[in-house]
């Protein structure tokens, strides 16, 4: 992307995101749009103008509670880059530190996930057709091509994945919003000025309410400490009849496997463990579903016995490599907060919307659909 295109897509940006704190615009105060420093028309506690680097391309619009713990860790020479950070730096000291949890998502996303990391756009590590299939389990009901030409939002964006499935369908800009570094991934593999990937917290989401056309979450909201309070909070950023659509983990009415596959009897056990152990614990598991469901899986294939082997739990992934299959069994037991969401509990957060509808995705999780009042 050239100078000037860079310049362009950041000022649309600048149309649709705030701080976080204040609720005020946001305007570029130094540098440009691939390391810049933005400012906000609000103040500080201290009567200082709250400050957000640009690094990497990537807006980081946390709050300071959480911006300055993770610069300190992981960009610590942005201090030296921008001194009027450090002032800002030195008045958030006092707040309590975020929870290892919390600070973990900020400053680390090295191996779950990582379905992009192998190839070049195009090629086969770029799963156009597994996204797209888990899109239409996950939003039966917002296909990526019904956001064509519209301003859209995803709530939890990861690496995203997903948000190229939306703009591949033309839509007209698509924010990605993410409290972890998947972001930085996300903009080193995407370079069309109709992407724009934040990273931020949901909970005090830094974006402009009304400003989308669309919200949507994929498996995201669930993973917070408070669902229903961080759905809350992203709610107000569609506009009056925009459409907003979730997808969430939900036990009842599950059929089995789903239920298992979550590991729920674990994660008591391993949610403490350090990461090393925690992975040795997902090879000991791949290594035993490989043994005793993928195995013969792939054999009943190789028979002819396709329709057989589909019968087996977790067949899907059998023809998968290793790295994919453990990837997936680390993403059971990493979290290291997990809620399952009851219908009943999905209608409430939905109250008020218009035409709000309910599915079971397929014996997977909820998605919920309406229209933001």
């Amino acid at each position: 992307m050239t100078l000037s295109r860079h310049a362009a897509a950041l000022a649309d940006l600048l149309a649709l995101v705030a701080c976080p704190v204040t609720g005020a615009p946001l305007s570029l105060e130094q540098g440009d749009a691939a390391r810049g420093l933005l400012a906000s028309g609000g103040m500080s506690a201290g009567g200082r103008a709250l400050l957000y680097p640009i690094i990497g391309g990537v807006p980081r619009l946390l709050p300071p509670d959480l911006l300055h713990p993770f610069l300190r860790a992981s960009y610590p020479d942005a201090y030296e880059s921008w001194p009027a950070l450090r002032a800002l730096a030195e008045e958030a000291a006092g707040a309590p530190p975020p929870p290892p949890e919390v600070l973990e998502t900020l400053t680390a996303y090295d191996f779950h996930h990582l379905d992009l990391n192998r190839d070049a756009p195009g090629g086969e590590g770029w799963l156009w057709d597994e996204w797209r299939e888990s899109w239409d389990r996950f939003q039966p009901r917002l296909p990526p091509e019904s956001m064509a030409g519209e301003v859209v939002l995803e709530v939890g964006c990861g690496e995203g994945r997903h948000a190229r499935l939306v703009t591949r369908a033309g839509a007209a800009r698509l924010v990605g919003l993410d409290l972890s570094r998947g972001v930085e991934r996300a903009r080193a593999l995407e370079s069309s000025p109709a992407h724009h990937f934040i990273q931020g917290d949901l909970r005090r989401p830094p974006l402009r309410r009304g400003a989308f056309d669309a919200v949507y979450s994929n498996g995201v909201l669930h993973h917070t400490p408070d669902p229903r309070a961080s759905f809350a909070a992203v709610a107000p950023l569609a506009r009056r009849g925009g459409r907003v659509s979730v997808w969430v983990y939900g036990l009842d009415e599950m059929r089995w496997s789903y239920r298992a596959s979550h590991l729920t009897w674990l994660r008591p056990l391993t949610g403490s463990l350090p990461r090393p152990a925690k992975l040795a614990v997902a090879a000991a598991l791949t290594a035993g579903v490989e043994a005793g469901l993928w195995l013969p899986a792939r054999a009943l294939q190789r028979a002819g016995l396709g329709a057989l082997a589909a019968r087996l739990p977790y067949h899907e992934a059998a023809g998968r490599d290793w790295d994919y299959k453990l990837r997936r069994m680390f993403d059971r037991l990493s979290p290291p907060v997990t809620h399952y969401i009851t219908r009943a509990e999905l209608e409430a957060w939905f109250a008020g919307f218009d035409g709000v509808e309910m599915i079971n995705t397929q014996g997977q999780g909820w998605c919920a659909f309406g229209r933001a009042p």
